[in-house]
């Protein structure tokens, strides 16, 4: 099996959730709306499947990671739909207990939108509230949306400028008659060509079965979206399997019948095993696909991939499913596709923070005034890998520590760096494999601002200076020791508030452990950051409540890498990104304890220390959960920390 994508996430069973959007949303931002992240599909030019004529693309697109989650949809009805005349919202929604994700309740002249927990008697980390893929959408609904994000993802009435045009005129005579409309070569309030779309079905197909290293590299197409020639299995979790039925058994329950009591969607990831050619995942199962078609004017649109409710024929390459574009079911949603190529290897990942003016813990951290997003995981060794190719070729401020590239003791390090000043050039190590998905370590406080500052402009290349990492989400200015300073309130680099910070203590502590479900829905927080107040275990996988870091259980002290209670200087101990899948905080991040400790930006005010949460791989119980934290200098770099931003 090959990944053909980036840096993998491919264990990403939490949720990826949407930014709740403003105009000023970087780009990045909203692509992490449109199911993010999004995975470039290349092999330009490769010919069609002869089997069924589909699949051939000319240009390289890139399509959606997953499918629109409840959560992305909530935030679209939040911004959009608090009246709703083009009818957004679908009362199965709520009603029907099988996929039921939404519910709307009316407070005074408005609607409110909130994300359910999934219904039954079988529960599980497969399924949460908004991680669940949205159903009950029919073309018009995921065109509305797709216009929603390419238009910036604004608030407001249901018009022009928020859902009505943009990528599609749903304004036109051919769509009042009820026909699907092509897309625009123009967004008219953009005055550019639309950055998202639904996939067309050419692009669907490719992204789904073809795989350019089949037949000895010419390329060819699997009959299944799971890299396989055989029916996958539908067992939750790793190995070959998606949400489909099998033999007549439905994955979530492993049982014949349809208990209309009992929802049936798994978390969009939840099956990190099956990855297509180009790491994307659920293509085949969990909801059927909305695609274009050919892109032109239509009263019927295709359907592709197979659901929950599906069997094993309904996924294969050769059947496909013609509808009309008001066809709305239980079993169908839809993810997109975008022409925008990101800045950098890929885009940070992001989870939205809301829940705004939720009650401090007792411990009297994480309230939060504001919606907000948070990195989905730490900052990795290859993001900074970019980061330093981008802006130090020349290091005069230590972005790069020599401990990062350690030959002689090998518990954290990364990234090594060859050449002379001037000419740098810095790349993941191998190192009990590829260190490219494992955190960075080694990073100071002043090393983390640059980072973010270097991320809120735009990520550009060049010399350390005013305009890459000394100015934008902190007044830097050359600084290495000293006292933090505050978040700008502007980017003096682009006249807006700053995208990427820090995140205060209030923020990292709420996204880790805060859930407003708890207490009847009153809201409420966990001990520790996998939805828990049982002490977790570290073994690597998708079993629930489990962390990196040092189990203690009957006193064995054993570590999450090894198993062994022995340390040794020649071991790797970090782990990848997404290796403890089973444990996603509400939110849905993921290793918010564990492998190495978390800069946090305290109270925000200027000061003289910072601080870090989390544990590390070092570590024991204690140091993961709520009432635990640590102040340290601003300078300091050490094995066990690393980081994670903020976005707003």
């Amino acid at each position: 099996m090959r990944i053909r994508s980036g840096v993998a996430c491919a264990t990403a069973v939490g949720v990826c959730l949407a930014l709740p959007a403003a105009a000023s949303a970087t780009a990045d931002q909203v692509e992490a709306a449109a199911g993010g992240p999004f995975v470039t599909v290349g092999d330009a030019g490769n010919a069609a499947d002869q089997a069924t004529g589909f699949g051939a693309v000319s240009k390289k697109f890139r399509i959606a990671k997953y499918d629109v989650t409840i959560a992305q949809y909530v935030a679209f009805l939040r911004a959009v739909a608090r009246k709703d005349p083009n009818g957004l919202y679908n009362k199965s929604m709520a009603s029907d207990l099988t996929v039921a994700g939404i519910k709307r309740t009316k407070r005074g002249k408005y609607y409110h939108y909130r994300a359910l927990r999934p219904a039954g008697p079988v529960q599980g980390e497969f399924a949460t509230a908004g991680g669940r893929p949205i159903t009950y959408v029919s073309w018009f609904d995921s065109a509305r949306f797709v216009n929603w994000l390419c238009n910036g993802s604004p608030r407001g009435k249901q018009n022009s400028a928020t859902t009505e045009n943009g990528a599609y005129n749903l304004t036109s005579k051919a769509a009042k008659k009820g026909k699907a409309v092509p897309v625009n070569q123009t967004n008219p309030n953009t005055g550019k060509a639309p950055k998202y779309r639904l996939p067309t079905e050419n692009q669907w197909y490719k992204a789904a079965y073809y795989d350019p290293d089949l037949n000895s590299g010419s390329g060819g197409y699997w009959p299944f979206a799971t890299q396989s020639t055989s029916p996958p299995g539908n067992v939750i979790g790793g190995g070959l399997n998606i949400n489909y039925n099998v033999g007549t058994l439905f994955s979530v329950t492993a049982e014949p019948g349809l208990l209309l009591t009992q929802q049936y969607l798994t978390d969009v990831g939840s099956f990190p095993g099956s990855p297509g050619p180009f790491d994307t995942f659920d293509m085949n199962g969990s909801v059927w696909e909305i695609i274009d078609g050919k892109g032109t004017a239509s009263k019927t649109k295709v359907l592709r991939g197979g659901g929950w409710t599906s069997f094993f024929t309904y996924l294969r390459s050769d059947y496909r499913l013609g509808v009309t574009p008001q066809t709305n079911n239980s079993n169908g949603g839809f993810r997109l596709a975008s022409n925008r190529v990101p800045s950098g290897t890929e885009p940070y990942e992001l989870v939205s923070v809301g829940d705004p003016g939720n009650a401090a813990d007792t411990t009297g951290y994480g309230a939060v005034d504001t919606t907000f997003s948070i990195g989905k995981y730490e900052v990795t060794i290859q993001q900074y890998s970019d980061f330093l190719n981008a802006v130090a070729k020349s290091d005069p401020y230590g972005l790069y520590a020599t401990d990062m590239g350690s030959t002689t003791v090998l518990n954290s390090v990364g990234i090594g760096r060859t050449g002379d000043d001037g000419a740098y050039a810095y790349s993941p190590l191998v190192n009990a494999g590829s260190s490219a998905n494992r955190p960075i370590t080694f990073v100071s406080w002043f090393d983390a601002a640059r980072f973010a500052n270097w991320m809120s402009n735009g990520r550009p290349i060049g010399a350390a200076g005013p305009t890459t990492t000394e100015q934008g989400a902190y007044n830097l200015d050359g600084a290495v020791t000293g006292a933090a300073v505050a978040v700008n309130s502007v980017n003096p680099n682009t006249g807006a508030a700053p995208t990427y910070t820090i995140p205060n203590e209030d923020q990292w502590y709420k996204a880790a452990y805060f859930d407003p479900s708890r207490n009847s829905d009153g809201g409420g927080y966990w001990r520790y950051a996998t939805r828990s107040n049982s002490r977790p275990g570290n073994t690597i996988g998708s079993t629930p409540n489990q962390v990196n870091f040092i189990n203690d259980a009957n006193r064995t002290f054993t570590y999450s890498a090894t198993g062994f209670v022995s340390v040794d200087t020649g071991q790797n101990y970090l782990t990848d990104m997404g290796a403890f899948p089973g444990g996603p905080s509400h939110y849905g991040t993921l290793e918010q304890m564990g492998n190495v400790y978390q800069w946090n930006d305290l109270s925000g005010k200027k000061s003289v220390s910072r601080g870090l949460r989390g544990g590390f791989w070092f570590s024991g119980p204690p140091s993961v959960a709520t009432g635990i934290y640590a102040n340290v200098g601003t300078k300091r770099e050490a094995n066990d920390t690393g980081l994670r931003l903020a976005a707003r």
